[in-house]
């Protein structure tokens, strides 16, 4: 079934049922009525008749002509304004083309006729039922009607998605200005794709700038390799040469692909509230045990886990090699500050520190540390600042 069809049957559904129920209603409260009248007139019916007695014996007198009255002991009728003979029933009963209603009070029976009623409750009924059949007809044609400009939009975007083809990132879906759910439906794919766009080309980015930058040591190792083998096996001062060549080119590419890793992890992670010296006292038992590392202070941060330990390790691991001991950890609420006593960082080479491949004076490495502790922290909700005196520089991770 079409989502127009099942729009369409759904609302009518819905709306026949309300009706249904309010025509049940006032159906109801009809049929209620004419039952209590007639059962009231009933019940008052024995004052109509009046019993004499006489030398002939007892007569009885009725004063309405148009209630039937039967005298069960004797099955005497009294009074029969309908010509139906003698009945003993009670309650609504079919007689020829009539409804008569009967009630007992003692040895005399009364009836009422109730036609008219009947009638008008039997044609309240039909009405009703066609009512509901043109009303629920109407509401299905008007549904269908009013669903079909949402369902070709809906299709339309469809098509555009079709147009797509899973390729092109700038693809953006086009519409009229409107104040619905399939424009908002329609903002939020165009949403996703900028963000998809702007993910795919930080990838592109990165991807061109990590292979640029492995050039270096995969050129260095295949000139090392190179060299081992026309020199290496006879000149020992050569193959020793080499080899500490290779251990480090490949420790290079080693880091590179490890960062690389982790900028592809950071999509993924969760938040959480974490206990941050209990964070770092473990970051520092499994990382950094042989460094003078000292922590104070206690705090609470919600954030992600594994991102704010990669955030931390890499600071810890920029203040060992820039630093003179010993690093100090300090804890508050949504705060962690790591502070170093190394060369003051010059003002004009704090705004460049995050930068892809960035790299200072004295600086050894890849030049993605700062950057991939940077995005993480964009990605988790924190910022990461930076302080510097010639005394000490601080870097502070905070909300």
């Amino acid at each position: 079934m079409k989502l127009q069809t099942k729009i369409s049957v759904s609302n009518t559904i819905a709306s026949v049922a309300i009706v249904l129920g309010v025509f049940f209603v006032i159906y109801q409260f009809f049929h209620v009525s004419a039952n209590r009248s007639i059962k009231s007139e009933l019940a008052n019916a024995e004052r109509t008749v009046t019993v004499v007695k006489t030398p002939f014996g007892i007569q009885y007198i009725v004063r309405r002509w148009d209630l039937y009255v039967a005298l069960t002991d004797e099955q005497t009728i009294l009074n029969d304004p309908y010509g139906i003979g003698y009945v003993e029933a009670e309650g609504l009963q079919k007689l020829g083309d009539r409804y008569v209603y009967f009630s007992r009070s003692g040895e005399l029976v009364f009836g009422k006729d109730v036609t008219s009623s009947i009638r008008f409750l039997n044609l309240l009924k039909l009405l009703f039922t066609f009512s509901l059949l043109a009303l629920g007809l109407a509401i299905f044609i008007t549904n269908y009607i009013i669903s079909q400009k949402s369902v070709n939009d809906l299709k339309e975007f469809v098509t555009q998605l079709e147009q797509l083809g899973g390729k092109d990132v700038t693809f953006r879906v086009k519409t009229k200005p409107r104040s619905d759910e399939v424009e908002e439906l329609i903002n939020k794919f165009n949403d996703l794709m900028d963000r998809i766009e702007r993910t795919y080309k930080s990838q592109e980015s990165f991807v061109a700038a990590v292979s640029h930058e492995l050039r270096t040591p995969v050129a260095n190792l295949i000139g090392y390799v190179n060299m081992l083998k026309r020199w290496g096996t006879k000149n020992q001062e050569i193959l020793m040469e080499a080899i500490a060549a290779i251990e480090e080119s490949s420790r290079e590419i080693k880091d590179i692909i490890e960062n690389m890793l982790l900028i592809a992890r950071v999509e993924t992670l969760t938040k959480e509230k974490i206990d941050v010296r209990e964070l770092l006292e473990d970051i520092v038992r499994q990382k950094f045990k042989d460094f003078d590392i000292q922590l104070e202070g206690t705090g609470v941060i919600e954030t992600n886990k594994e991102g704010l330990s990669i955030i931390v390790s890499i600071l810890i691991d920029n203040a060992i090699k820039h630093g003179r001991p010993p690093i100090k950890l300090v804890v508050s609420d949504g705060k962690i500050d790591v502070v170093n006593h190394g060369d003051m960082i010059p003002e004009e080479e704090i705004q460049k520190i995050f930068e892809r491949f960035y790299k200072g004076k004295n600086s050894e490495g890849t030049g993605l540390g700062l950057y991939i502790a940077n995005e993480i922290a964009k990605k988790i909700g924190l910022k990461i600042t930076v302080s510097s005196t010639p005394e000490r520089t601080v870097f502070s991770v905070h909300l």
